[in-house]
């Protein structure tokens, strides 16, 4: 069963959460139409760490 996870917010206007199918939503707190769900995610801190692959 997945629940719901949530990143840390830059302000609180944006969102995000991970449906039962493990895509992520990032969606728009002021506008209802404004969303993105993707199958596929970058964890940045990581690339960060690590570097780009190349």
């Amino acid at each position: 069963m997945s629940g719901t996870r949530t990143r840390p917010e830059t302000g609180d206007r944006y969102g995000t959460f991970e449906t039962a199918d493990g895509d992520v939503v990032l969606y728009d707190r002021d506008d209802g139409n404004a969303w993105i769900q993707s199958d596929y995610t970058i964890d940045f801190e990581e690339v960060r760490a690590t570097g780009p692959a190349g």
